[in-house]
């Protein structure tokens, strides 16, 4: 009982919080998400708003909390001290809930009866209210493109964004092995990837089997820190990876490739929309429910581009494409393709406008 009451007496506060388009509505609430994506940060901003009396805040991750101490007490302590809502983050459960007014909870496991909540790292709407201190739509752009989308690499003061970013991947992925893996993976960026040759390539560099390889890109994939999208009516074809958060690949080798980073920040904002994306042979993204081709060039000019489409006009009419949309750094137009609209917008028009 004295953990609970040690517990209890924590008021818990946002020092830096900004909001997010994702909020807590319902009495049962089950948050989940990619690690570091500010999953308690949103939880402290929601009970800011209710007596901190009437509130126990738990979490099972911290090394001075005791799951079976708090199994056994936590329906006498909630009782005792009339406890109206009840937080327990990284819920396993291993014990049952009590009955509470209101339960919020964070974990991967998916429980029937509560409202689901699944947070990502910041979009770009979202950036732009982190990171005020310009005004200018290009300037914060160019820093998103910097910094990346996880809050606690924008909010640390760190010189290196860098040595931040490699700290931050550390915590979530401790086990060096699985580091290895996730590092040789971010090369393969908004690319097709072969599971095959990545481990041809790592067995010369740690000692590794295909089935802990294949075991650590699935729990990878499970925990969203990437993302494997299946070739269109081809689900035997490699697949195209991308990352939770597009700088990630800056942070872990001196490789750079803009147009990789820039169409994984595209696809980013694709999912974080709920969009089921698919890539083929001539399109980098594909949303089928919405008949809809994304490409992504930051920097051709109109012409160019209208060519590019020109020559594969024929394919997007086979797949019943009806829009086009070209993601672009700066230009802009429209034109038309055989009744096919083709809109060329900036990132930060695109982003911004759904």
């Amino acid at each position: 009982m004295k953990l609970l009451e040690n517990l209890y007496e924590i008021r818990h506060k946002n020092n830096h919080f900004f909001n997010r388009k994702i909020s807590i509505k319902s009495k049962r609430t089950l948050i989940r998400g990619v690690k570091k994506a500010g999953k308690t940060s949103l939880i402290i901003d929601y009970l800011s708003k209710f007596n901190q009396e009437n509130i126990l805040y738990i979490d099972l991750n911290d090394t001075r909390v005791n799951s079976l101490e708090v199994a056994k007490n936590l329906k006498d302590f909630i009782s005792s001290k009339l406890i109206k809502i009840l937080v327990i983050e990284n819920f396993d459960n291993s014990f049952e809930l009590p009955c509470v007014n209101e339960i919020i909870i964070s974990s991967d496991i998916s429980f029937e009866g509560y409202d689901e909540l699944t947070l990502y790292p910041l979009d770009f709407e979202e950036f732009i209210s982190f990171d005020s201190k310009f005004s200018n739509i290009e300037h914060i752009f160019n820093n998103y493109t910097n910094k990346g989308s996880y809050p606690q690499t924008l909010l640390n003061n760190s010189n290196s964004i860098y040595w931040s970013t490699q700290e931050m991947i550390k915590l979530m992925i401790k086990d060096q092995k699985e580091f290895e893996i996730f590092k040789t993976l971010c090369i393969h960026q908004s690319s097709k990837v072969s599971l095959y040759r990545v481990y041809n390539y790592l067995k010369n560099y740690i000692k590794i089997s295909k089935d802990k390889l294949y075991k650590v890109v699935k729990k990878l994939e499970d925990e969203k820190m990437i993302f494997l999208v299946p070739k269109y009516n081809s689900p035997n074809s490699l697949k195209k990876l991308y990352l939770i958060d597009f700088a990630m690949r800056d942070s872990l080798t001196f490789k750079k490739d803009f147009i990789k980073k820039f169409e994984n920040m595209v696809f980013l904002e694709l999912i974080k929309r709920g969009k089921r994306v698919y890539y083929t042979d001539y399109v980098e993204l594909y949303i089928e429910e919405d008949k809809k081709a994304i490409f992504c060039i930051p920097f051709l000019p109109q012409e160019m581009i209208r060519l590019k489409l020109q020559k594969i006009i024929n394919y997007l009419k086979e797949i019943n494409i009806q829009k086009v949309d070209v993601i672009t750094v700066g230009n802009q137009g429209e034109f038309w393709l055989k009744n096919i609209k083709c809109s060329i917008t900036p990132f930060w028009e695109w982003a911004l406008a759904d």
